[in-house]
């Protein structure tokens, strides 16, 4: 009797140390990717195709709110030809959920962006994201976003 209470103990501290473990990890993880996608979209108002290329994956699909789709090479090229010119992103909401290697974010922006084939003046939209992030290489880079803009009513006061 007193083995089996031994082993139970045993087993049991295994595997709380085991879940604080992978609790552990998986915080580490999330700030990971929250520190890449806030330097994503630092990038994207700084204009730093550099450092958007390195946090872009190379199949990233990129699905605006307008319906324009992009992948990284279009992306990149609107940003750097300032077709796309962002200025500002305000994270209102964000929410991350990890899945070993993957990572995937769903919230909300306050987005300031100039779409010069659209229009010259300054488009200022609430959009609601899902992305997804893969570790690859030892880093968080962006595999996939799509958004879709706040239609709800604006309360009247």
């Amino acid at each position: 009797m007193r083995r089996t209470f031994i082993l139970i103990a045993l087993v049991s501290s295994i595997t709380a140390g085991s879940a604080l473990a992978t609790d552990a990890r998986d915080e580490s993880a999330r700030a990971e990717v929250l520190a890449a996608e806030n330097a994503r979209t630092a990038a994207l108002v700084q204009q730093d195709v550099v450092a958007l290329a390195r946090i872009l994956r190379d199949d990233l699909t990129y699905i605006h709110s307008s319906g324009r789709i992009d992948n990284k090479t279009t992306l990149l090229e609107a940003i750097r030809s300032d077709e796309l010119h962002y200025i500002s992103w305000t994270s209102k909401a964000m929410h991350v959920r990890m899945l070993g290697d993957t990572a995937v974010l769903d919230g909300e922006y306050a987005v300031k962006v100039i779409n010069r084939n659209a229009s010259p003046k300054t488009l200022d939209v609430n959009v609601f994201f899902l992305t997804v992030y893969v570790q690859s290489g030892g880093r968080w880079q962006q595999m996939a976003w799509q958004t879709t803009t706040d239609i709800r009513p604006t309360p009247k006061l």
